[in-house]
């Protein structure tokens, strides 16, 4: 009777790397084991191919149990002793090493797939649809993040994020002198940290120590705003130039409102209401989407017109009152005006700061203007005026109760003051253009 073959074993001594330089491949696997007591388990399996590969066998309630460590050379000997005693101490804890390497190679997959970039997308999802965002202020967050933040967080793990990474995206953007942005990618940053968190992405948001006060220097932001007696030459200046008709009423129209860029570029005539001389912009607009948008608060506005601002929006009846927008963009009629295109016109004017004689201005600080000119006159009451620029009321008890038709009656007075004094300092302000072309 023929007795089986018995595998070929070396005499267990410690493990060199001589030994194992030495080990030449035979006919079949055969192994050098590890004789220091210290690491006993471990072995080298020599393949006949000429691979050599570690392994750990170990016994686990009972089972006799191996464990793959890598090919030689890239895993040396030092690097497998090492993986035998952390797998030894699994064993002491009763955790079996290769569930474990399942458990890590599992976490570290799923750590890949949440990198920061794919939570952001998720925490984006779900703000757009709480906060109810339009495409435009949708579109501006995610620009900031990717500007920001993704190029140095983007495809790290969140759960591996520290709270220096955070910060120094903080601090470089200080760097630049733009602390105001700084604050708002800090507070989106701590955003998708908390909703990592709340899904249990990570246990702790590695941005939650950062406070802005103490980290942000920013600097409070000024529109330059023109002062009341120089708008009889801004008119002239306009007046004069190569400007379209719409761009031209769209400016005075601005100032005798007193409403924000984004509002008024927005403006539909569906909006107007002839018999009242109001102006009703709600709190989104769809029709406007990527090139707009409603109220910043999210809450509908009531503005009261002028005998003044109702003869301008007259002026415009001829050239655009077919179309959705008053002031449509002139290459995309069924676009409203574009975000830069009465600020890149001030600039082109010479009010940006760099002609001599003229106020550096820009569209948003007509707003100051208005404000500024009825405050100072002491005839209306405070609040009112804050209205009618639609500011938010910083005691969050009374704003709860305000609605868009408050101090309507106050503000159509103050409306049609404001308009009489720019008329009164600016007489062109009341140029017809019926029978010009729009642009």
């Amino acid at each position: 009777m023929n007795m089986p073959e018995r595998k070929v074993r070396e005499a267990r001594k410690p493990l060199t790397d001589i030994a194992i330089k030495n080990a030449k491949p035979r006919d079949k696997l055969w192994r050098l084991l590890d004789g220091d007591p210290t690491y006993r388990g471990l072995r080298l399996e020599i393949f006949p191919d000429g691979a050599k590969r570690w392994a750990f066998r170990f016994l686990f309630n009972g089972a006799d149990c191996t464990e793959g460590l890598g090919v030689y050379p890239v895993v040396t000997l030092a690097q497998a002793r090492e993986a035998v005693m952390r797998s030894k101490k699994l064993i002491q804890q009763g955790i079996r090493p290769t569930e474990h390497k399942k458990a890590v190679k599992h976490a570290q997959r799923v750590a890949i797939l949440n990198n920061f970039r794919a939570v952001a997308e998720q925490w984006f999802e779900w703000r757009k649809k709480k906060k109810n965002l339009d495409e435009r202020n949708a579109m501006k967050i995610w620009a900031s993040l990717e500007k920001h933040a993704f190029p140095t967080l983007g495809y790290r793990p969140v759960s591996e994020i520290r709270p220096i990474e955070c910060l120094n995206i903080i601090e470089a953007m200080q760097k630049q002198n733009i602390g105001d942005q700084a604050k708002r990618i800090l507070q989106r940053m701590k955003g998708i940290f908390d909703y990592a968190v709340t899904h249990q992405l990570i246990e702790h948001s590695p941005a939650s120590s950062l406070k802005a006060d103490d980290i942000i220097r920013a600097k409070p932001k000024h529109h330059p705003a023109m002062p009341l007696e120089a708008m009889g030459q801004f008119f002239d200046d306009l007046d004069n130039s190569n400007a379209s008709i719409v761009s031209k009423l769209a400016l005075r129209l601005q100032i005798l409102t007193g409403v924000r860029t984004t509002e008024l570029r927005g403006a539909m005539w569906s909006e107007i209401d002839f018999e009242r001389n109001l102006w009703t912009i709600p709190s989104e607009r769809h029709e406007v989407q990527k090139t707009g948008g409603g109220m910043k608060m999210r809450v509908a506005h009531i503005v009261p017109l002028s005998r003044q601002a109702m003869h301008i929006i007259e002026q415009l009846k001829p050239h655009t009152g077919k179309r959705i927008f008053l002031f449509p963009s002139p290459t995309q009629p069924r676009k409203c005006l574009s975000d830069v295109a009465l600020s890149k016109l001030m600039k082109e004017l010479g009010y940006d700061g760099t002609v001599e004689g003229k106020p550096h201005a820009v569209p948003h600080g007509f707003r100051t203007t208005m404000k500024m000119t009825a405050l100072v006159s002491k005839k209306f009451m405070p609040r009112a005026v804050e209205f009618q620029l639609a500011h938010k009321n910083p005691n969050a008890v009374e704003a709860a109760y305000e609605r868009p038709e408050d101090y309507l009656d106050e503000r159509i007075l103050m409306v049609q003051w404001y308009a009489d004094e720019v008329e009164k300092v600016a007489p062109n302000l009341m140029k017809g253009y019926l029978n010009e072309y729009a642009y």
